[in-house]
């Protein structure tokens, strides 16, 4: 099955000036983020139980995994491992894109969820 990105509703991002499109399979579900420039950042780490990896499709990030600061650019895969505290602290000049893959599922991404998140902080 081909997803098209530009069908799926919107759902607000982590913060403010992000956007996210969540899909969800029986085991897996995946996120597209879009970041604009100016974007405001909390430094704010998290964890959860799922493992999770995230794709540049474009501009740049730059990410912490357990205390250790890196810039992700297009073409990367991190992966987060279940249980680290990550977080995304900014994005380059020109924003960002890129998508999130979670094993299992994060139903709490689905636009319209009003259960409880996985994130604990």
């Amino acid at each position: 099955m081909k997803i098209d990105w530009n069908q799926l509703p919107s759902a607000p991002g982590m913060r403010a000036g992000s956007e996210r499109k969540a899909i969800c399979g029986e085991l897996m579900s995946a996120v597209r983020v879009t970041t604009a420039p100016d974007a405001k950042f909390d430094g704010k780490a998290h964890s959860h139980d799922n493992e999770q990896m995230l794709i540049m499709i474009a501009g740049s990030v730059t990410l912490s995994i357990d205390g250790t600061q890196f810039e992700a650019h297009p073409g990367d895969l991190v992966f987060f491992p279940p249980g680290s505290m990550h977080c995304a602290v900014a994005v380059g000049k020109e924003g960002a894109v890129y998508y999130e893959l979670f094993a299992p599922a994060r139903t709490d991404q689905l636009p319209g969820w009003i259960g409880p998140t996985v994130l604990q902080y």
